[in-house]
C-alpha cells in the first residue's frame, strides 16, 4: 500500500521541484558537472537495496522533472520490513547545495493537498560507531474520508557520512559543491494504530551505516 499511496505525492514533489528549479541555472552545472559532483552521484548506486530486515524495490522518476530540480542523482525506493511488515520510502537525491539545500517538505507537499499539521522538531540519532546525525521530522495531513497523514524525516550531507538538519539550510549548505539530501517518509491512517509506530526512525536507525560506507570517500 505504501508503494501505491506515496509515490503520488513524490511525483507531484518532483513536479514542483523542476518548475521552481528552473532559476537555477548556474548553481545547477549546466555548463557541465564537477568532478566532486561527479564522484558524489557515482555512489548512489552502491547504497543498499536491503539493510537487514528491510528489504527495498526501486521507483522509477522522471528523469526531466529531477533535471529541472538541480537533481543530478537520485535513488527512490520503498522498504519493506520482512519481520513487521512495516514499509517506509526513501528518496534520495544529490546535486549542487543551490538546489539541494532548497525546497523541503512543507514546500513540496502543499502542493500536493497535504497540510503540515505542526512546526517541524529537530531530532539527533546516534549510530553505535559514535556518528550522530539530525534530521528534521514532521507531520502532514490530507483530508478525505480515509484521512491520510504522512510523517517525513528529512536531512542533508555533503561528505554521505555526516548528516545534518540545520534550521536554515539554504545559508548553511547552498555553497556545498556537492549535496546529499534524504526523504524517508511512511503513511498511516489518522487514529490507526499505526499512528505511534516509530517505522522511520527504527529504519534510520539500521540503514545510516550501510549508506554512510556506500556513500562516503574512500578516499
Amino acid at each position: 500500500m505504501t508503494v501505491r499511496l506515496t509515490i503520488g505525492p513524490l511525483l507531484l514533489c518532483a513536479v514542483i521541484l523542476g518548475a521552481a528549479g528552473a532559476v537555477h541555472g548556474i548553481q545547477t552545472d549546466r555548463w557541465g558537472t564537477s568532478p566532486h559532483l561527479e564522484r558524489a552521484i557515482e555512489r548512489l548506486p552502491q547504497v543498499p537495496p536491503n539493510v537487514g530486515d528491510w528489504n527495498g524495490t526501486d521507483v522509477p522518476l522522471e528523469a526531466n522533472d529531477m533535471a529541472r530540480a538541480g537533481i543530478r542523482g537520485w535513488a527512490f525506493r520503498v522498504y519493506k520490513n520482512s519481520q513487521t511488515r512495516e514499509e517506509v520510502s526513501v528518496l534520495l537525491v544529490c546535486g549542487r547545495g543551490g538546489p539541494i539545500s532548497v525546497h523541503t517538505p512543507d514546500v513540496c507537499y502543499a502542493g500536493a493537498g497535504y497540510r503540515q499539521l505542526a512546526d517541524a522538531a529537530t531530532q539527533e540519532m546516534k549510530w553505535d560507531d559514535g556518528t550522530t546525525g539530525t534530521f528534521r521530522v514532521a507531520r502532514f495531513g490530507k483530508p478525505g474520508i480515509v484521512p491520510s497523514q504522512l510523517e517525513i524525516y528529512w536531512t542533508w550531507s555533503r561528505d554521505g557520512h555526516t548528516w545534518q538538519a540545520p534550521n536554515n539550510p539554504r545559508l548553511s549548505l547552498a555553497r556545498a559543491p556537492a549535496l546529499y539530501k534524504m526523504y524517508v517518509i511512511r503513511q498511516f491512517v489518522a487514529g490507526s494504530r499505526e499512528e505511534n509506530v516509530s517505522s522511520c526512525h527504527k529504519f534510520l536507525q539500521r540503514a545510516i551505516p550501510d549508506f554512510n560506507q556506500a556513500l562516503a570517500p574512500s578516499e
